[in-house]
């Protein structure tokens, strides 16, 4: 008759076995990745579209279906030149880069590699690069603070133009929207702002020239403001955002008003 320790050591010696077996059914590493997984393009043009081929090899004895490659942003492309790789052959990922408008600077971007029927990514490949252009906004963003309804409120950013020529900016558009629960039942709708304003509407600025611009908004209902305003020179682009939030209005008092109010509180 087996002991109870007989029959737990077998029982260990089972788990240990399917767990060994279930690692090596799972055990993707043989299927890696040449080179580096984080990859710079250097500085490039605001308008520039940037492309390069990561490379993958499984060295596994068996077939490896990729599933899919997901990008991080929708400036990114992703495409994979074979979903089924036998054993000793390659898969090229294709990654394409094209900056978001107003994008200056360092940036940096992914695409996840899902291997087929695995929820967390087998690699996740990131590269980056440096996106000139010749407008730089300082800051990039505006925060509205103590906007009222019916109240005109403004914020200030400096635009600069840090190229070697002469910018004209003649091209300066705002969208905004407002996010309101317009009907008080609880549903936020989001509704255009057709009242914001940008001064200058245009202007021009000498190399290394710098200059304020502000944006002006009207709040329509109480509730939060976002939005987005672009200056354009030629194919280079700048951009501010612009957030806020929104308060009923305070009521107003006259200065009669106020003495009155003041002159007839207990013990005057």
């Amino acid at each position: 008759m087996r002991t109870a320790s007989t029959l737990i050591a077998a029982a260990l010696l089972i788990f240990g076995l399917s767990a060994t077996a279930h690692a090596q059914a799972t055990d993707n590493s043989c299927f890696a990745l040449e080179g580096t997984s984080d990859y710079y393009f250097g500085e490039i043009d605001q308008n520039a579209t940037v492309e390069h081929t990561f490379v993958f090899k499984n060295n596994c004895d068996r077939v490896i279906e990729i599933g899919s490659a997901r990008a991080s942003c929708g400036c990114t492309a992703a495409v994979i030149s074979e979903n089924s790789i036998a054993p000793g052959k390659e898969a090229k990922i294709q990654v394409k880069f094209t900056p978001p408008k107003g994008t200056r600077g360092r940036t940096t971007k992914t695409v996840s590699v899902y291997l087929k029927d695995e929820q967390q990514p087998h690699t996740v490949i990131r590269f980056s690069a440096t996106v000139q252009t010749d407008i730089d906004v300082q800051p990039q963003y505006i925060q509205l603070m103590g906007g009222e309804v019916g109240k005109e409120i403004s914020g200030v950013t400096t635009v600069k133009n840090v190229s070697q020529k002469e910018l004209n900016i003649a091209d300066v558009s705002v969208s905004m929207t407002t996010y309101a629960d317009t009907s008080g039942t609880g549903n936020v709708v989001g509704l255009p702002l057709t009242n914001a304003r940008v001064s200058p509407e245009r202007f021009t600025l000498k190399a290394g020239e710098s200059r304020d611009v502000t944006v002006f908004v009207t709040p329509q209902y109480k509730g939060q403001i976002s939005g987005a305003v672009r200056l354009k020179a030629g194919d280079n682009e700048g951009m501010i955002q612009v957030f806020g939030v929104i308060r009923d209005a305070t009521p107003n008092l006259q200065r009669s008003d106020a003495g009155q109010m003041l002159n007839s509180a207990p013990g005057r």
